[in-house]
Order: structure tokens, then sequence, then C-alpha cells
């Protein structure tokens, strides 16, 4: 007995398995993409929280905790909110100065002049920051430029006395203590260290004179006094 296959039946039996087949293969097809989603959605939100982790740990502001640090936060903030302050300036080469980094506090001086080329506070500033870089001859210049500005202020004149007397260039140390006197005849240490010039110079008598104002303005200045000894 021959069995005769209907092409038609065939063909249908065929679609039915394949369709079968694929019912059979959906649901893991959307288990796998809901699975894999769901691990990608996992390793974005582990990479975001690490990242948060990490800023708060290793990128937080720096905490101000020293009265320098505060300083220079203040000065800091001055420039940004207003570049032309030239005071600011100032200030923040100031707090450079005090922690003994002059080359740092030439820059900020250097802007600060541009702003005001006759500030005496940045010509003063800016000849203690080459004295403190052991530049005598770039000190002088600005604290005459600074003298120049306001020769009512002693402290200018008194800076080129000590840098003169330093260099045991005592005839110019002789003329700057005494413009400093002239604007300040109070000072003591001024009056000690024209003393001691006079004395380097065989003004015997005019030493014994500063040494003698010196002993007016201070309790006790036992180094006035020795010198003045010395000279009796």
């Amino acid at each position: 007995m021959t069995i005769t296959k209907d092409p038609e039946n065939s063909e249908f039996f065929r679609d039915g398995i394949d369709e079968e087949t694929d019912l059979q293969k959906q649901p893991g097809q959307k288990i796998s993409i809901w699975l894999a989603g769901s691990i990608i959605f996992f390793l974005l939100l582990v990479f975001v929280i690490s990242a948060l982790i990490v800023q708060r740990v290793y990128f937080q502001p720096p905490v101000v905790r020293t009265a320098v640090e505060r300083e220079l936060l203040k000065h800091k903030t001055a420039i940004k909110n207003n570049p032309n302050n030239a005071e600011a300036y100032v200030g923040l080469a100031g707090v450079y100065l005090e922690v003994e980094q002059p080359d740092k506090a030439i820059k900020e001086l250097e802007k600060a002049i541009r702003l005001e080329p006759r500030s005496w506070n940045a010509r003063f500033e800016l000849g203690m920051a080459y004295e403190a870089l052991g530049k005598p001859e770039e000190a002088s210049s600005q604290f005459w430029k600074a003298a120049a500005i306001d020769p009512n202020n002693e402290y200018s004149f008194y800076q080129l006395g000590r840098l003169y007397h330093k260099k045991r260039d005592y005839g110019q140390a002789i003329q700057a203590y005494k413009k400093t006197l002239k604007v300040n005849a109070t000072l003591a240490d001024v009056h000690y260290y024209l003393g001691q010039c006079y004395e380097k110079t065989n003004k015997r008598s005019l030493a014994k004179q500063e040494y003698e104002e010196a002993l007016k303005y201070v309790d006790s200045y036992p180094e006035a006094e020795k010198a003045l000894k010395l000279l009796e």
C-alpha cells in the first residue's frame, strides 16, 4: 500500500512545528534580554556610585585650618571677585613673604604695580621680597621708589638704612637713618643703628648722642647701654 504525501498537509505540519519551536524559544530569549539589561543597569549603577565615592574621598575641597590658609583664601577670593584689586595682590604677596616664598610674592606684587604704579605698599613689599631673595640692589631700588611715593613714611628709609648698614656703606646708611628719624624721632632702634654707623666712621661724640637718645625711648636697651659704656 503506497502512502501518498499531500504537499499542502506536509507544509502545514512543518509550519506548525516551526511555530511551536519559536514559541518554545521566545520565553528564553525574553529572559536573556531582561537579564542582560539588568546586568548593564547594575554595572552602570555601580559605576555611578563608585564615581561619587571617589569624588567625596579624593576630590573634596581643601579644609581651611590655619591662619595662613585663611589669609590665602581671603586674598585669592578677593582677586577672583575683582581681578583689578591691587591691594588684594599685595595682601596675597604678604602671605607668601610670611611663609618664605618671596618668588611667588614678587609675581603678585608685579601684578599690583601694573594696576597701581604708585602703590606705596606694593613698592615697599617688592623691596622686602627682593631682600628676602638676597638681591639688595633690586631691593634698594624699590625702597627708593616707595620713599618717592610717600616721603613721610619712615619704613622705606629705615629699610634703606638697614640695607646700606649690612653692606658697610656707612655714609649712605647714616643718611637713610637720619631721614627715618626726621619722620619719626622716637625709634630707639634707629638711634642705636645710627650710633653704630657713627662709631664705624670715627664720630664717637655723635655715636654717644645717638645711644643716649635710644635709651630715652625704651626702659631697657642692653645693647645701647653697653655701647655707651664703651665710649665713656
